[in-house]
């Protein structure tokens, strides 16, 4: 990793800070994850869940509400309750995400040659759209691949970037791993030049344009396509890549005063004089913490997952509501403590990511207890008995909540990862992974 990343963590403390001390990565006395030898018949219980959740309900009504076996691609607008579709045009964030589900449930979760076909058939859809130049891909089109709108923004790029170099792995086609890396590389020049135009729409709409603004957001999903390409081999520009993500998120966007990630900044990386200047997306903060330690994790450094897990804990920490449980997306003022209290399914799963991740390498105690925690309220709030999907969100105590779009990228990725953590936590009879060791 580079000099500059090391230097920014060795500043990096959270003394003070209103969570658990930070423990070393591995005690002679912690040994196992969850709770000693007694692990079995909890993380049993959990990983049938896991495995009925993913096989037994999500994907079944993938094939039959959401995937267009003729046309190829996913149908994500679906009435989760009625299981009436509501529309056949598609998008390319989702056809990304979805082409990604597909290739690493592939890749991960048994060679179905019929998870192979659904990712080919999004793959050949979308690859329809591709720019002839380095423009964004279109947001919209047609059942059929036909354009319904201009380009798009840097997300849809970069997410057919990760769709495309996980069907890579899948299919051995190393031309669509090429393909990946060059619209990755396209992506972060548009994000370099100087007149980068992104309108970071999620604080208010009356929120102040930054121009060419370095966001959260952006590093989150460079690193992790970076690092699920440099887990296939080396690769020196996207090492770089790498090592540029940790460095923004961990010497800049990390705030010295709270420890928070500011979710944008100028483009010189100095802190916006408006509404931004104290602005931290949560949500982003927490999903791109996880992130940060599998790539500690996939680097086997052992610093940068110390480090990372206590930034990890600070913004969970931080997010939690205390009344009435789950965790809260957006602080849109750190200085008035001004938040967003609609809960998010995606970030409650971030949580249940980093979480277990956490517990299965160092048996952490803190990490034990919020995901125990955080199950149970998932489980509570989230999956709604008679549902074809759980619902992407709602109001504080999810009584209003979103019914019309099949969430397809955030869960199953949520559900896989687990999933395939707590085999491997059960294959070591519950002992730590010795990552470290």
């Amino acid at each position: 990793m580079s000099g500059a990343v090391i230097a920014g963590l060795s500043n990096f403390s959270i003394s003070g800070c209103n969570i658990i001390k930070p423990e070393s990565v591995i005690t002679s006395d912690n040994q196992y994850a969850f709770g000693g030898k007694d692990f079995g018949a909890m993380l049993a219980t959990v990983r049938n869940k896991y495995h009925s959740d993913l096989f037994d309900k999500f994907l079944p009504n993938m094939d039959s509400l959401v995937i267009d076996h003729e046309y190829g691609g996913f149908n994500c607008a679906v009435d989760i309750v009625t299981r009436r579709q509501l529309g056949t045009n598609k998008s390319a964030w989702f056809e990304g995400r979805g082409l990604w589900t597909y290739s690493f449930l592939y890749n991960n979760l048994g060679k179905n040659p019929k998870y192979l076909e659904v990712a080919r058939k999004s793959k050949d859809l979308i690859l329809k759209l591709k720019p002839a130049d380095n423009s964004f891909w279109p947001t919209s089109f047609t059942r059929e691949g036909k354009a319904l709108s201009g380009p798009g923004d840097i997300y849809t790029g970069l997410f057919i970037a990760e769709g495309l170099a996980e069907y890579a792995k899948a299919s051995g086609e190393s031309e669509y791993r090429d393909l990946a890396k060059k619209i990755v590389m396209a992506c972060l020049a548009r994000f370099d030049s100087p007149s980068y135009d992104y309108y970071v729409a999620y604080l208010n709409p009356e929120a102040p344009k930054v121009p060419a603004p370095r966001v959260v957001g952006h590093w989150m999903v460079f690193l992790r396509a970076a690092t699920q390409m440099l887990e296939t081999g080396p690769d020196p520009e996207i090492e770089k890549l790498a090592d540029r993500c940790l460095d923004a998120l961990l010497n800049h966007h990390l705030n010295p005063e709270y420890h928070l990630f500011n979710e944008v900044l100028n483009h010189d990386f100095s802190r916006p004089q408006n509404s931004f200047g104290d602005f931290a997306y949560m949500g982003h903060g927490i999903e791109t913490c996880w992130m940060m330690i599998f790539e500690a994790a996939r680097r086997k450094d052992q610093e940068l997952f110390s480090r990372t897990a206590k930034i990890f804990k600070r913004h969970v920490t931080v997010a939690h509501d205390t009344v009435f449980g789950g965790y809260f997306r957006s602080l849109d003022n750190v200085s008035n403590n001004i938040w967003k209290v609609d809960k998010v399914l995606w970030l409650q799963e971030e949580i249940l990511i980093g979480t277990l991740f956490l517990a299965e390498h160092t048996g952490d105690a803190w990490a034990q207890n919020c995901f125990k925690e955080t199950l149970g309220y998932v489980n509570k709030n989230f999956d709604r008995p008679g549902y074809a999907f759980w619902p992407a969100g709602g109001d504080r105590l999810m009584k209003e909540h979103q019914k019309n779009r099949a969430e397809h990228y955030h869960h199953p990725r949520h559900l896989m990862l687990n999933l395939l953590a707590l085999n491997r936590i059960i294959a070591r009879k519950g002992k730590i992974s010795g990552l470290f060791i």
